[in-house]
């Protein structure tokens, strides 16, 4: 009887650190993967934008048989 309690014990505890471990990673990868989205934030707020005010006839004509 021990040797089942004591063997359910160590399996819980060893799925409990599998838990622990898949947890840490899926947090791991959620901020890598916030941090490339501010990343890519800040690239698209850096970036030139033309000013179409001063053509504004640029992109209003587009031949898609060519």
């Amino acid at each position: 009887m021990s040797n089942s309690i004591a063997a359910l014990a160590t399996a819980w505890r060893q799925q409990q650190l599998v838990m622990d471990v898949g947890m840490r990673l899926t947090r791991t990868a959620l901020d890598a993967v916030e941090d490339q989205g501010a990343a890519v934030v800040k690239l698209l707020e850096s970036a030139q934008i033309p000013n179409l005010k001063a053509n504004p006839h640029l992109g209003s004509i587009i031949d898609v048989l060519a």
